[in-house]
């Protein structure tokens, strides 16, 4: 499981736009990058998709703006899988059970050709000059790009690993090159996390391999180094940082980061559900819920965009935190428009009847928790909930 985990975190920092050269060919497109990297971070993929692709049609030779086309498909792609939330690394596998590992293949083609070209161009300015380490450092972020859409789309893991590698090598040698290129430290802070999150049984196994870093808390000071220094990646490895947070229990820390990342990208939806969540992984459930409920109004409301948010994965969410604040009246209006909801998916529906039903149980209200078990057996959901809906009609919840 460590191993597993581990490697998606090393394949989880390409996720933001990869940094745009440090002398920008013209203003204007100095602009339209940052303009096109700001939509993308707000989740606007299709507007920062049009305005990468426009500078590769001025810029064809600049491999990092083929690297950012790439970015923008790559995390499009994955909020099609319902994967790009802090819960998806918050497991012992990646994703929820609401995620999706369906890929459109001319999408996948369309990312590898663009990755391709990134590295062809990285490789040919590194022909020329070896030690030009914007080259490098955009050939490490093909590499990265690629051993993120292995790890978290793909599910394949050890493929992912060597792409990640492989750009944890190149950005050591711009570090070496230039040790003030801060933003590639947060490649190799990443590669030395994992390694010493590895069990240590493990790690004298895969030693052969050459699988060894300088450790994680190094790992961790790397990269906060890079979201304090760096140019470019500072956003990408803040938003990594709230994920090692997460998991080293550092919740504080996350939660500084998810409001500092917010306030810069409000229409970023998943910043302030990421939020939310933290809050409940620290039993601070009144604001858990209050958080939730203030996303619930500006979906409703269409505030910042948040209307491309499903309003029934929020509301579920609403009823199981009050269920934890033992307001169960409150929880079944919650889970009541979850199954009325136009966009709730069979699954949705299927859990949100489940609560109600336990509410009833809990209440000795058996006939009013019977039809939320009916109503889930004549659902097209997974077959777990049929089963566990079928459990509690033989045996009432908490009997």
């Amino acid at each position: 499981m460590a191993l597993r985990i581990g490697l998606l975190l090393l394949t989880a920092w390409g996720a933001a736009a990869p940094a745009p050269a440090a002398a920008s060919p013209a203003e204007d497109a100095q602009q339209i990058y940052q303009r096109s990297a700001a939509s993308l971070y707000n989740l606007d993929f299709n507007a920062a998709r049009q305005g990468f692709e426009g500078l590769t049609r001025e810029y064809p030779d600049n491999p990092e703006y083929w690297n950012a086309v790439a970015s923008s498909v790559w995390l499009k792609i994955l909020y099609d899988q319902q994967k790009l939330n802090i819960e998806s690394y918050s497991g012992s596998t990646f994703g929820t059970k609401s995620s999706k590992d369906a890929i459109d293949p001319a999408e996948e083609k369309k990312l590898r050709e663009i990755v391709g070209i990134a590295m062809k161009k990285a490789q040919g300015a590194i022909d020329k000059n070896p030690k030009d380490v914007r080259a490098l450092y955009a050939l490490g972020i093909a590499h990265a790009t690629i051993a993120s859409f292995e790890g978290t789309a793909k599910r394949a893991y050890f493929a992912a690993y060597g792409q990640a590698k492989t750009a944890r090598n190149l950005h050591q040698q711009v570090l070496k090159l230039d040790p003030n290129f801060d933003d590639a430290r947060l490649a190799v802070g990443i590669y030395n996390y994992v390694v010493g999150v590895i069990p240590g049984y493990i790690r004298i196994l895969l030693a052969p391999f050459g699988v060894r870093g300088e450790g994680k808390e190094v790992g961790i000071r790397q990269i906060e180094t890079a979201a304090a220094k760096g140019k470019q990646v500072s956003t990408d490895a803040k938003m990594i940082l709230v994920v090692i947070y997460n998991r080293e229990k550092k919740h504080d820390q996350a939660l500084q980061l998810i409001e500092e990342l917010h306030a810069k990208y409000p229409r970023n939806f998943l910043f302030e559900l990421a939020k939310a969540s933290i809050f409940g992984k620290m039993k601070k459930w009144d604001q858990a819920l209050q958080t939730y409920q203030q996303v619930a109004r500006k979906t409703e409301s269409s505030i910042d965009g948040y209307d491309r948010l499903r309003a029934e994965p929020v509301h579920y969410e609403i009823g199981r935190t009050q269920i934890e604040l033992h307001k169960e009246d409150d929880a079944v209006l919650s889970f009541s428009k979850v199954v009325a909801g136009a966009r709730a998916t069979p699954d949705e529906k299927a859990q949100a009847h489940l609560w109600m039903g336990r509410v009833f149980d809990a209440k000795k209200d058996r006939k009013r928790a019977l039809q939320h078990y009916n109503a889930v057996t004549g659902l097209d959901c997974d077959a777990e909930w049929k089963k566990e809906a079928e459990a509690y009609k033989r045996k009432p919840y908490g009997a």
